[in-house]
This record gives C-alpha cells, structure tokens and sequence, in this order.
C-alpha cells in the first residue's frame, strides 16, 4: 500500500509541475512581429482577441486596413508555436515560430498548389 501512495503522490506532484496547454499562452497575442526571409519581409499583428490577425508584406501602405484573418496556434514545447491560417486569396500557411530562438520557419501553399517553404528572423516590433 505505501508503494501505491508514493506513486499517487508522484504523479500528483508531476501533474502539477508541467504546465498544460491551457496554461501556456500563446505570446504573439496583442503584439506585432516582423518575419524577414531576406528577399521579403512581411508585419504580422496578431489581435487581443487570440483568434485573428492580419499580415502583409513589411512596406504595404494602410497595415492598419488589412483585413483579419482567423489562426489557430498550437503549443509545441516552450517557446515554439505551430501557427496555421488560409488567406481569403486561398494561400495557406503555416509557420513554426520560435519566441526562445526568435526565427520562425514557414510553409505556404499557392491555390495552384505551388510549394515554398521559409527560414527567416521573428522579431517583436512592439
């Protein structure tokens, strides 16, 4: 019977230690990045909402105007975020984005099924 005690007891104690989920937040949320592969560069402003953003490349006129789309953004480990999202054009993209590392990879798929993936600096503007 004490060894079963001591393994609840463990387990309990591990359960509390690891954060879920639910408890890690996603840190772009409320905050503006900058993705730069080199040849392009975009500004990705993600909402206080944490369902919305919007993006676009670094030096389009009236940011302010582009219009939301929906992500979804999936915890990997500490730091590292998978981040998905269709554009109203039908690209669609998923970044994996390293806050520790600040880098962020990228995948985007065009509506005529093109391919291209990304390595590039993540940068906080704000």
């Amino acid at each position: 019977m004490r060894l079963q005690s001591m393994i609840a007891t463990a387990a309990a104690l591990m359960a509390f230690a690891l954060p879920t989920l639910a408890e890690t937040p996603y840190p772009a949320i409320g905050h503006t990045y900058k993705s730069d592969y080199g040849d392009m560069v975009f500004r990705t402003a993600f909402d206080a909402d944490g369902k919305t953003m919007r993006t676009a490349p670094f030096d389009a006129e009236n940011f302010e105007d582009t219009p939301p789309v929906a992500y979804k953004a999936t915890y990997i480990r500490p730091g590292v975020f998978l981040v998905t999202w269709q554009e109203a054009d039908g690209i669609t993209v998923t970044h994996v984005e390293d806050f520790e590392n600040d880098t962020v990879h990228s995948a985007l798929t065009l509506p005529d099924t093109q391919f291209f993936t990304f390595t590039g600096k993540w940068t906080r503007l704000d």
